[in-house]
């Protein structure tokens, strides 16, 4: 590890190049950025998390597997695109909400305020919702777990991609996927904790943290399979820290600790991971609340923004994605993902949530002057206010003089 590092600061010394000063670049990733690594997508990763809880003795027996075939069929009804309208964070978001209508404490702080207009229809159990509900994450990082040891293809581009960015640029990588590769391609990112070689927890600091404001980094959003619960201690009982070792981070994966606080009354589960369909109050736990701070301060400051294999449905993160895209003049926008059938067909014809957030939210106004074609995959903005690519992550990471081409047009 020490090798490559060494070897890739020779090179930027080597070109004669360096960071200009104050030039920074944000980039959040999606699930687009890993699949072609080797993650599973969001449907697959549905399938296996559904296998797993159904056949767990444990949760068969507390009836937390047949609370996720109950809230699985009921959505499946429920929405008109049925069962593949439906994934785990659906299924985790309505077993955590379910728990709050169950008969609240006597306590006037701690009872939930919907609960009184509230007609729960499914016949489970708060037990079997709670488990539900603290076992998913164990399922979910034992699989994304196993994905990050084997990467299905060579990190060696998205090395390359990141060090050329790094030559320019401070940057700032944030992610909402499990995964390792982004840690994997380049070792030395820093991640909001000291990385310790052991098993032993590494614990968060804050003070740390806030001074490496102009490091090169990679922060997981929404979970990491190096992420787990550390030894409680005050004044932290019950925070998250840093496993080097991804085995011994699933050892320490669950919680039995209390809730943490909502101001309708009710409480959040303790889990390390962000999911679900309302993800800002679990970002309330740290880190969580110092890398969503941290992206929103890395957004209004950004000289170029990339937003790569998103779909655009966490809302939280879009509004400082449009946040920076309001400012004057607005830092240039480079929209990386796959359209089977072209970017411009899909603007043409789509009006799905997604193409909303990317018009109205991150201003890329698609329709109004169209779009100048480039290279094997590239879209530009007439105005040179954003570019797309169209054909994947692995083939941008590809295409490198084509991306600095693109780079030169806009900035």
């Amino acid at each position: 590890m020490a090798d490559q590092i060494d070897v890739r600061q020779m090179n930027m010394i080597a070109t004669g190049m360096s960071k200009q000063p104050g030039k920074r670049a944000l980039v959040l990733m999606g699930a687009g950025a890993s699949i072609e690594f080797g993650a599973p997508s969001t449907a697959d990763l549905t399938v296996t998390v559904g296998n797993r809880v159904l056949a767990n003795d444990s949760l068969v027996r507390n009836g937390s597997a047949g609370a996720w075939s109950k809230i699985g069929d009921t959505l499946t009804l429920y929405y008109q695109g049925g069962e593949d309208a439906v994934n785990f964070e659906h299924i985790f978001h309505c077993a955590h909400e379910l728990l709050f209508t169950f008969e609240p404490l006597p306590v006037d702080e701690y009872r939930p305020v919907l609960v009184p207009f509230i007609d729960r229809r499914l016949d489970l159990t708060r037990d079997s919702l709670r488990e539900l509900v603290i076992s998913m994450p164990q399922f979910i990082f034992g699989e994304l777990s196993e994905a990050s040891e084997r990467p299905a293809t060579s990190l060696d581009p998205l090395t390359a991609f990141i060090d050329r960015l790094r030559l320019e640029y401070v940057t700032r990588i944030y992610t909402t996927n499990y995964d390792d590769f982004t840690l994997q391609a380049v070792p030395d990112l820093y991640v909001g904790f000291k990385r310790d070689q052991t098993c032993r927890a590494e614990s968060f600091n804050r003070g740390a943290f806030w001074q490496a404001l102009d490091r090169d980094s990679v922060f997981h959003l929404h979970g990491s399979v190096h992420l787990a619960f550390g030894l409680p201690q005050p004044p932290d009982l019950w925070s998250l820290s840093w496993y080097n070792d991804r085995v011994e981070a699933l050892r320490n994966i669950s919680s039995t600790g209390s809730n943490k606080d909502r101001m309708d009354g009710s409480g959040t589960v303790r889990t390390t991971v962000v999911t679900g369909l309302d993800k800002l109050w679990p970002l309330q736990q740290q880190p969580f609340s110092h890398f969503y701070a941290s992206m929103a301060h890395d957004a209004m400051t950004a000289d170029v923004i990339f937003v790569i294999g998103c779909g655009l449905s966490d809302l939280h993160l879009n509004t400082w994605l449009g946040e920076a895209r309001r400012l004057d003049p607005k830092p240039p926008l480079i929209f990386v993902d796959r359209w089977r059938d072209g970017f411009l067909r899909y603007a043409r014809y789509t009006r799905d949530r997604k193409f909303r957030e990317m018009v109205h939210t991150l201003l890329m106004p698609m329709l109004d002057d169209g779009c100048d074609q480039y290279g094997t995959g590239w879209n530009l903005d007439k105005k040179r206010t954003y570019a797309v690519w169209e054909k994947g992550f692995l083939a941008f990471l590809e295409a490198p003089k084509e991306l600095q081409h693109v780079l030169e047009e806009l900035t």
